[in-house]
């Protein structure tokens, strides 16, 4: 199973968010991420659609998650980003040339490694895999020593 880029940039814009909590330029995010300004244009413009992040315009905008985004579940973000789960051509519903397709044992066996991978997702939050910033280590320190 291979996630499209665009869900792999996806991840990564949402973490990186996630993880500084404030208003980015998309130039930063560039940066930080390894992602062309226009590739993250786009994800960005499906993020805010799938209602994940916040987006401002000019030269005060930006982009930031918000809170509930990183209490969902990789399942739901990858569901929404993802364009489809076709392991192989017979998942797509569209004409299968395959020599088995009428005896295949292949795709139950498929289609049980997807869920499986699908449940697995549904387990871990993007809080879940989203590192703690060195300022947000600072904070809670100081939040318990106070």
């Amino acid at each position: 199973m291979r996630l499209t880029d665009h869900t792999d940039y996806s991840l990564r814009v949402l973490m990186y968010l996630n993880e500084q909590k404030r208003l980015i330029t998309l130039n930063e995010l560039s940066e930080k991420v390894g992602v062309s300004k226009n590739n993250l244009i786009k994800v960005s413009n499906q993020l805010a659609k799938l209602d994940f992040i916040e987006t401002s315009r000019g030269r005060t905008g930006g982009l930031v998650i918000k809170d509930e985004t990183g209490r969902r579940s990789l399942k739901d973000i990858i569901m929404k980003t993802e364009p489809s789960f076709y392991i192989a051509q017979c998942f797509s519903g569209q004409n299968c040339e395959c020599l088995y397709r009428s005896r295949c044992s292949l795709k139950r066996s498929l289609s049980d490694a997807l869920h499986a991978f699908l449940n697995s997702l549904s387990q871990t939050t993007l809080n879940d895999v989203t590192p703690i910033s060195n300022k947000t280590n600072i904070n809670n320190n100081l939040k318990e020593i106070l």
